[in-house]
C-alpha cells in the first residue's frame, strides 16, 4: 500500500512538472529567438553602415569592384520585435504573421495593418494556451489604463488600453483604420478554451 501511494505522488508530481518544463523550455526557445534577431538586426546596421562608407567612395577610386554584400541568416518565423504587459505577465516575441505556425512561437502581427507605433489601427494576434507558455493566456487580465509595450524596429513604444470589447469572430469592426491617431488593437480567442468570441483590447499610443 505504502509503495501504491508513493508512485501516486510521484506520478502527480510529475503531471505538475511537465507544463511548467514546457513553458520554461517555450520561453527559452523565445528568447533565443529575440536574441537571434538582434543581432540581426545589429548585422543589418552593420550592412547599412558599409554600404554608406562604399557609395561615398569617389567613382575614380582604385577600388575597381563592387564590394561583398554580407549575409543575413534568414530564420522562420519572422521575428520583428516584443509584445510586454506587465498587468498580465505576457512578455512575448512579436513575429510578422498570423498563422498558426506563426502564433505557436508568440504574438502575430497583421500583416494588412500599419506597424507598432505607426498612424493607424496596429493588429497584433495571439493564442491563449492551457499548457505550454502563457502566449495570450492573461489577456483577460489587462484591465483599462494598463501599459502595453511593443518593442519595434530599435524602438520602444508604449499604449494605454482605453477599450475592453467581446465581439463575434467576424466583427472586423474593430480594426476599423484611423487618419489622426496610432493606435494598438489585441486579439484572442474568448471564453478561455474557446473559439466562439474574441477579446478586444483597443489601447492608444502615449509614448
Amino acid at each position: 500500500m505504502k509503495k501504491v501511494s508513493t508512485w501516486l505522488i510521484i506520478t502527480g508530481i510529475i503531471i505538475i512538472l511537465i507544463p511548467i518544463a514546457g513553458s520554461l523550455y517555450t520561453g527559452y526557445q523565445q528568447d533565443k529567438l529575440y536574441d537571434e534577431y538582434l543581432n540581426t538586426q545589429e548585422m543589418r546596421s552593420s550592412i547599412e553602415d558599409l554600404d554608406t562608407a562604399f557609395t561615398s567612395v569617389p567613382s575614380d577610386s582604385s577600388l575597381s569592384e563592387e564590394p561583398a554584400k554580407l549575409a543575413v541568416p534568414a530564420y522562420n518565423p519572422t521575428v520583428i520585435g516584443r509584445i510586454k504587459i506587465q498587468s498580465a505577465s505576457i512578455n512575448l516575441l512579436l513575429v510578422e504573421g498570423t498563422t498558426s505556425k506563426d502564433l505557436n512561437w508568440g504574438a502575430g502581427h497583421l500583416t494588412a495593418t500599419p506597424m507598432p507605433g505607426e498612424i493607424g489601427n496596429s493588429a497584433i494576434a495571439g493564442h491563449r494556451n492551457h499548457t505550454f507558455g502563457s502566449l495570450f493566456s492573461r489577456l483577460g487580465e489587462v484591465a483599462i489604463g494598463d501599459r502595453i509595450t511593443v518593442e519595434y524596429n530599435k524602438t520602444e513604444y508604449i499604449y494605454e488600453a482605453y477599450e475592453i470589447l467581446t465581439v463575434l469572430p467576424d466583427d472586423t469592426s474593430v480594426l476599423a483604420q484611423t487618419d489622426d491617431a496610432a493606435i494598438l488593437t489585441l486579439i484572442t480567442c474568448a471564453p478561455k478554451g474557446s473559439d466562439t468570441h474574441r477579446l478586444i483590447i483597443h489601447a492608444k499610443l502615449i509614448s
